[in-house]
């Protein structure tokens, strides 16, 4: 979910083109060092390094060169491997460089789980950082937080928990990033973002290099993914396009888009066709920054992150109810249980309707975004246990952001950069023996005509019969009939089918006794109406 600035579009344009000039041997060393200095500056570190890089491969361990690879490093892929190759042999002559080679040694160390090493450099750094205090006061502070996640680090690998962890393969992933899966509840389609020479458009975003992000699309067939296609158009334009939630029947799809605005827009799937995503209603989206979102599974409330003033530091996680008119209500925080001083962000409520993930840099991350899981207190879901981290190594001391959870609570699919990857960031299924989430019952069906067996698109209410609330809201596709719903354990549930031209169906199912995930196959044929 890429947000473009402004200056870096205009600046960068200069660095991309005389690295390429630069590449056919036309540049002088001078004139690539001054271009190379110019992004470094200007914190343009995805144009500086491929610059720096070029320098040290003519001029080696040069100290002008080697500081500002490590940097940038660091600062683009996080690849802490290749950062500490150039900032150790800072390290050997500290005196030649900025007292900020210690936190970036820092970083360096933190990222490889080398937390008493990250600890000491964080430490040395402040003692120089100190002599300056109100000009490095940002960077003084952030380190302070550093070092409370190095302290967090050093306590969850103690208790690292059971994953198996798998690439999904060459269909899905490319040597181009890949990340936001989202899939629908029987697994059997996922949705997720890419960046590949193939985006609409053909455009490259200068403030990172990569190619515009766009929507990709895969089913699976016999356990086996099938090659992802773009979801073209309707979802698709020439900026920036991104999956992030899918209800629980894979009826309707939300997508960030940044052109001039970023926005949530919703398509919906007509039979085999998904309409032009249209910008959600209300209030939303705004003039600040939202970047992620999850409908819960009767669409009638979504929970989404955003920097709006009036939360408690950075994204907050929100909830807004939809209104009869289609409209989405005035957002609430949900309160300073989830929210933090730090940022929260890629929420997903689990099918049981109680389970909350997400992640966030605050709370007791062990280093960037962690994921975490808290269960609501009460059915308005604004009340919310203490957020528990999920683990190492689930959790990394990278970003650990944009995950799916499966409706068993044992599989979490997610992006990540891994040594046995494609390229870039790829998506991989981690399987986890012990699960989180509350049992929950999945009923995955055929709704056909009883006369015809023709497939039905139908309404499916389910229907707390305690209180006679909606507890969910599910559509079946017109071209495959096909339906998916959950139901969490504890209730007696009424499910109501509703179609045009057809008698209302109505049954009963009840979940007081479930014992843990179960699926249920259940084809339903509905009566047409009788006419005179």
């Amino acid at each position: 979910m890429k947000k473009i600035s402004l200056f870096i579009l205009l600046t960068s344009i200069t660095f991309f083109n005389s690295q390429q000039v630069f590449s056919q041997t036309t540049l002088s060393r001078v004139e690539i060092e001054t271009n190379a200095q110019y992004a470094f500056k200007n914190k343009d570190y995805y144009h500086a390094l491929p610059l720096y890089l070029t320098l040290d491969s003519l001029y080696p361990n040069s100290p002008k060169y080697i500081f500002p690879i490590g940097v940038s490093y660091i600062n683009t892929t996080a690849d802490q491997e290749n950062a500490l190759v150039y900032l150790e042999k800072c390290k050997q002559k500290p005196n030649l460089y900025p007292p900020t080679l210690h936190y970036y040694l820092g970083r360096a160390y933190h990222l490889s789980n080398r937390f008493d090493d990250a600890i000491v450099e964080y430490e040395l750094c402040l003692s120089h950082l100190y002599k300056s205090k109100s000009k490095y006061a940002l960077m003084i502070r952030d380190i302070y937080r550093e070092l409370e996640m190095c302290e967090n680090g050093k306590k969850l690998i103690l208790k690292p928990i059971t994953i198996d962890i798998e690439n999904l393969g060459p269909s899905i992933n490319s040597n181009y990033p890949e990340y936001a899966p989202i899939l629908t509840l029987d697994e059997n389609e996922i949705i997720f973002t890419s960046c590949r020479p193939e985006t609409t458009g053909g455009l490259i975003d200068t403030e990172d290099g990569q190619y515009f992000e766009d929507v990709y699309i895969a089913s699976k067939k016999d356990s086996v993914w099938l090659k992802a296609r773009n979801m073209g158009p309707a979802i698709n334009t020439k900026g920036h396009d991104a999956s992030v939630s899918l209800t629980p029947d894979g009826q309707e799809l939300l997508i960030y888009r940044y052109d001039k605005d970023d926005n949530f827009l919703s398509s919906k799937l007509d039979g085999d066709v998904w309409t032009e995503a249209e910008e959600l209603r209300g209030e939303i989206n705004s003039k600040f920054y939202e970047p992620s979102a999850c409908l819960t599974k009767d669409g009638s409330y979504i929970l989404f992150s955003s920097n709006r003033p009036g939360g408690y530091g950075g994204l907050d996680l929100y909830i807004s109810k939809k209104l009869s008119n289609g409209e989405w209500a005035r957002p609430i925080n949900l309160g300073d249980s989830i929210n933090s001083k730090y940022d929260e962000d890629s929420p997903f409520l689990h099918p049981d309707g109680k389970t909350l993930y997400f992640s966030s840099n605050g709370h007791n991350s062990m280093g960037g975004f962690d994921m975490f899981y808290s269960r609501s207190l009460s059915d308005s879901s604004i009340s919310w246990q203490k957020p528990v981290n999920v683990g190492y190594p689930l959790n990394s001391a990278h970003d650990d952001i944009h995950f799916t959870l499966s409706a068993d609570g044992k599989r979490i699919y997610f992006a990540s950069i891994r040594p046995e990857g494609f390229g870039d960031k790829d998506i991989y299924v981690a399987s986890i023996e012990e699960t989180k989430v509350q049992d929950v019952l999945v009923i995955v069906g055929i709704i056909q005509d009883s006369l015809s067996k023709d497939p039905v698109s139908a309404r499916i209410e389910v229907i707390n019969t305690e209180d006679n609330s909606i507890v969910g809201i599910y559509n079946s596709n017109k071209v495959t009939g096909k339906y998916i719903m959950a139901l969490p354990e504890g209730g007696k549930y009424r499910i109501s089918i509703q179609s045009e031209n057809y008698k209302v169906c109505d049954d009963f199912i009840t979940t007081k006794e479930l014992n843990g995930y179960q699926e249920l196959e259940s084809n339903i044929n509905l009566c047409p109406e009788v006419t005179k």
